[in-house]
């Protein structure tokens, strides 16, 4: 049970947002179905996969049955019978690198009376020969409020949204953690901020690019759901099939992010960053650029796929000039969740603004 002190807290937070409805990431909100219907079926091949990901967001399906689950469930409701009151996330993995897989349950938090979570606790549960075993809280390595995405190379992947009541949070930050065994902690690999982790997604696709590992390529080069403003909406989508068929594009943009990348970004306005580079040639005609929107408009800060709706972080442009001429290519991304989804691309005039 949470301590009295931890209780009113929480309870004086949620009571300064009442009327707070969740439709985002994060849990249920007011106005849940207390009888839901049965699941909904898979959701079509043309939603991303990559939008499922770690069972956070409001595609995902109910995972398959796994018995180490029902384990886990066990063992966390003797420690803590509510646990289940609001949100549960389980993740599996071996993050202790002993050939077993672990699990990290992340729930929310707040006042029994509540609708909804107002923060998150998030616990591990490492195999052992006599079944899991439950260690102490970790929460407190997190930032912001957080989400657990996967566990992969015995590292756990989470992310830290700006808050849990917010009913769609911003992504604001990127973590890895590896376990400690001998303190019995986690203990931080990296943190990455917005900037940090498009370069990080520029850098791969170029690196998949260069060895033309197609399969790669067309991970990251996934089309965004489409925007919920309605004039966006009605705007030709990217092709990603088509955007590198050309050896020239494809050079453009692996020699344009292999420069900037190692290129400090400068404020371009309040929401704004920028980092350019000056090619032979004069003005911005021989100017490859990179420039990130941290704050989107309001038209274009939430995107929708299948009826759901999802924050964008930021938007990406890259662009570099064609040899020669006046003109240019650029390619725009879209930050969801932490990974790069292909918005627009085409020729442009590099003496225009942007």
């Amino acid at each position: 049970m949470l301590p009295a002190a931890r209780m009113a807290l929480l309870a004086a937070s949620l009571l300064s947002v009442a009327g707070c409805v969740d439709k985002g990431k994060g849990g249920e909100g007011e106005g849940v179905d207390k009888n839901p219907k049965p699941a909904a079926t898979a959701p079509s091949n043309a939603t991303d996969p990559a939008l499922n990901w770690g069972g956070t967001t409001p595609h995902d399906t109910p995972p398959v049955a796994n018995p180490l689950l029902a384990q886990a469930e066990a063992v966390m409701r003797k420690a803590d019978p509510g646990f289940d009151r609001f949100d549960v996330n389980y993740t599996t993995g071996d993050l202790d690198r002993d050939g077993r897989d672990d699990v990290v349950i992340e729930y929310g938090v707040g006042d029994e009376d509540a609708t909804r979570h107002v923060a998150k606790s998030i616990y591990l549960l490492l195999a052992r020969d006599g079944g899991l075993q439950l260690q102490p809280e970790v929460t407190e390595a997190f930032s912001g409020c957080p989400v657990v995405r996967e566990i992969v190379g015995g590292q756990l992947l989470a992310d830290a949204l700006e808050a849990c009541i917010v009913p769609f949070p911003k992504t604001i930050g990127y973590y890895a953690f590896e376990w400690d065994d001998r303190r019995k902690r986690l203990r931080q690999v990296y943190e990455q901020d917005t900037e940090q982790r498009v370069v990080m997604r520029l850098q791969q696709l170029r690196e998949a690019l260069l060895a033309q590992r197609k399969d790669e390529v067309d991970r990251h080069l996934r089309a965004a759901p489409a925007p919920t403003a309605p004039a966006d909406r009605a705007k030709p989508r990217a092709a990603p099939e088509q955007i590198f068929a050309d050896a020239a594009l494809r050079r453009g943009f692996s020699d344009t992010v292999g420069m900037l990348s190692h290129i400090e970004f400068q404020n371009d306005g309040k929401h704004a960053r920028k980092a350019t580079l000056a090619t032979s040639g004069e003005g911005k005609s021989a100017e490859r650029a990179l420039y990130l929107d941290l704050e989107p408009s309001a038209d274009d800060s939430m995107l929708e796929s299948d009826g759901y709706t999802y924050v964008l972080d930021a938007s990406v442009l890259v662009r570099w000039p064609d040899p020669g001429t006046r003109g240019g290519h650029q390619v725009r991304f879209n930050l969801i969740d932490g990974d790069l989804y292909l918005s627009e691309h085409g020729p442009f005039d590099m003496d225009e603004e942007r």
